[in-house]
């Protein structure tokens, strides 16, 4: 597994590391080309938030990494995607919430949307809509934070997703 970058929080105060965290995250391509960003909109741990974010989240006990991303598109998207293709890891480190993350980042191809989500309730609160945006759009609101958890999440997310880009010849 490729380690694609590797983030201290400059952030917030440093804290001690209380907690490792393993995620999977995908960036869903539909049959335009264009990528399924959720819109991150609240308050939380973190403070507050406006920011895009590939979906995702924590791998679960016996679980793969694959099996992960196939699961969280479902629950958020409410997608089903074929062609999984491992991109690399980011590894952050979040002071405010004292936890270090491995995100492994997957490419895939959509093959179906359904009406229904099974979103967490923290998902509920938090995920305002799914933005389908085109490369060019995604790596310029990527490029822009409106807060410092904004600007710790886009910069995880354009580490991978420029890796990916780059590896298809998108950019």
């Amino acid at each position: 597994m490729k380690i694609l970058a590797y983030f201290h929080d400059d952030q917030y105060v440093a804290s001690p590391i209380q907690q490792i965290r393993f995620t999977a995250r995908v960036y869903v391509f539909n049959h335009e080309g264009k990528v399924a960003f959720l819109r991150i909109k609240g308050e939380d741990g973190f403070g507050l938030r406006n920011h895009l974010e590939s979906p995702g989240g924590g791998v679960e006990m016996n679980e793969s990494f694959e099996e992960a991303a196939i699961r969280e598109i479902d629950e958020e998207l409410g997608a089903t995607a074929t062609q999984f293709k491992e991109i690399g890891v980011v590894i952050d480190r979040y002071n405010i919430i004292d936890r270090m993350t491995f995100s492994v980042y997957f490419s895939a191809q959509l093959t179906s949307l359904k009406e229904e989500l099974h979103r967490t309730e923290e998902e509920i609160l938090l995920i305002e809509s799914v933005e389908w945006l085109d490369i060019n759009e995604a790596l310029s609101l990527l490029k822009k934070a409106d807060s410092a958890v904004d600007l710790i999440i886009h910069r995880r997310e354009l580490a991978a997703f420029s890796v990916l880009c780059e590896s298809m010849k998108l950019i």
